[in-house]
């Protein structure tokens, strides 16, 4: 295996050639030949073979089993160049073609190393890289290499080898990822930081070079980091094509926020207890004229990697308020609307000022506006800003929601010290609760610990009468899910809240999904 690069200046053209033919020769080989010619010059032309050309040759053999099977690199603190881990791989894909191999390169990207930030500053966050990328080497066999390719993100290649295929390169993810979820302490502390891994084997790459399989692997790997958590995508055509639409919906943004192509629809909230609307959810969805509707999932990267969730995050607050003061003009009665806050939104110093004023300037109270924030922003406990922000929003009445609960590493006695009124059971609990006697405990555990610390619940993703009615057994006071009604634009979800006669919900145990989309 070719020796791991080192940030360093490229080597002139010549020595790079030279260091291929010492790769691609088996040097031993050549020994025999010269030595059956030295036979016919004699004894002493033999000796001369023996003690001269036997040694250049073990030499050189040595030399090139150090660039084939050189021992693993474990990354340095500054990133590697992209161009020198390209030649690096264009040279093990040589490799792989001189001996009947294959190989693939997975690229590890490490996240919530923002809890490592705090009040021990950033330097923190590289111990915690270094203790990941000592754990990572150690998992791997002594001949692959790890890379560090930027402030978060490692490169691994393996060595030549006779299977790469998708089950045997999902076996070393498994001990990667096993290997990086274990808690790292440092100072006293206990940190945990999460993976997400894009993949591509020499066999699913569109073409055998190191760039092509780089690029297919940073294709895979966007696509991971957009699901997040732990999540581990392998390169297929159809990521490349997501990729692309990706590329092609960011050159619309800023066109589709000021034209209202992004508008918010609206999914409804239930009270078990009353029978009524407990409130909607703003959800944004992109009238796009080419790709028709779509939805965060298919367009929320391209937003972020642009830097305007901001942006985004105005548009979804100015219809949250309109919907309202539209809503309490024709009588109907919604208690408030949720708005889902980014991480980039919680990072603004000013934020619990900007939402104020604009509740203020619709005449609204700041109780009728559900603020949520990811379950994962609790773990930032040291980020003086985000911790300002919640408790600013908190005390100038708005109401906070913790999303996705139970997807992250927050327990719920650690989210009650942010103040939160209400969590969101994410569906992950939520899915065929029915059917599982050990999920009905956990949720039914949960639900009971909050209502003892005075926080409220709502059950998400409630697609099925049986989840449903299981859900209001257990006392889930709030629901909300296909199984109420889908999300809607602003003018189907008033003709859906008139229809519940006057806001009751009619018949809720029998009652079908309605919405479009």
């Amino acid at each position: 295996m070719p020796a791991a690069p080192t940030p360093a200046t490229p080597a002139p053209v010549w020595r790079d050639r030279l260091r291929r033919l010492r790769r691609r020769v088996d040097w031993m080989m050549l020994f025999p030949a010269a030595a059956a010619i030295a036979w016919g010059f004699g004894e002493s032309a033999v000796a001369m073979v023996l003690v001269v050309v036997l040694p250049v040759c073990m030499a050189l053999q040595a030399g090139r089993r150090g660039l084939v099977e050189a021992p693993i690199r474990t990354a340095d603190r500054h990133p590697i160049q992209r161009t020198a881990v390209q030649n690096f791989v264009d040279e093990v894909l040589e490799d792989c073609a001189t001996r009947d191999r294959t190989t693939a390169v997975l690229l590890i990207q490490i996240d919530d190393l923002h809890v490592a930030n705090g009040e021990w500053g950033t330097e923190l966050s590289e111990t915690v890289m270094d203790r990941v990328v000592q754990r990572i080497s150690a998992t791997m066999r002594g001949q692959d290499a790890v890379f560090r390719s930027s402030d978060d993100c490692l490169t691994l290649v393996l060595n030549p080898t006779r299977r790469a295929d998708l089950e045997v390169v999902m076996n070393i993810v498994d001990r990667v990822q096993a290997a990086v979820a274990e808690p790292i302490s440092i100072r006293g502390r206990s940190i945990r930081v999460r993976s997400c891994i894009g993949l591509c084997s020499e066999a699913m790459a569109p073409a055998r070079t190191g760039a092509a399989l780089l690029a297919a692997a940073d294709c895979a790997l966007r696509i991971a980091s957009r699901q997040g958590g732990d999540t581990v995508r392998a390169f297929t055509a159809d990521l490349q094509t997501q990729v692309e639409t990706d590329h092609k919906l960011s050159t619309r943004i800023d066109a589709a926020l000021e034209s209202g192509e992004i508008r918010a629809w609206f999914q409804p909230q239930i009270q078990t207890t009353t029978d009524r609307i407990a409130g909607f959810e703003a959800l944004a969805r992109w009238h796009h004229p080419d790709l028709g509707v779509l939805t965060p999932g298919q367009f929320l990267g391209a937003i972020a990697s642009a830097g305007r969730m901001a942006e985004l995050g105005n548009v979804m607050l100015r219809a949250a308020l309109e919907a309202l003061v539209e809503w309490d003009r024709i009588g109907l009665d919604v208690p408030h609307v949720g708005v889902n806050v980014s991480l980039e939104e919680l990072s603004d110093p000013r934020l619990a000022e900007r939402l104020t004023w604009q509740v203020d300037r619709y005449g609204l109270s700041p109780a009728r506006v559900a603020v949520e924030i990811l379950e994962t922003v609790t773990l930032r406990e040291n980020d003086e800003t985000i911790v300002r922000n919640i408790t600013a929003l908190r005390e100038a009445g708005f109401q906070l929601d913790l999303d996705d609960f139970g997807t992250g590493a927050a327990s719920i006695s650690h989210i009650a010290r942010f103040g939160v009124h209400r969590i969101k059971l994410d569906r992950s609990f939520i899915h065929n609760i029915d059917g599982d006697a050990d999920q009905r405990r956990v949720v039914g555990a949960i639900l009971r610990l909050a209502e003892n610390l005075g926080i409220d619940t709502l059950a998400e993703g409630v697609e099925r009468a049986e989840e449903r009615d299981c859900l209001i057994r257990l006392g889930c006071p709030h629901l909300q899910g296909f199984g109420i009604a889908r999300p809607m634009p602003f003018d189907d979800a008033t003709t859906w809240a008139r229809a519940q006669a006057g806001g009751k919900i009619a018949a809720l145990h029998h009652m079908r999904p309605h919405g479009t989309a």
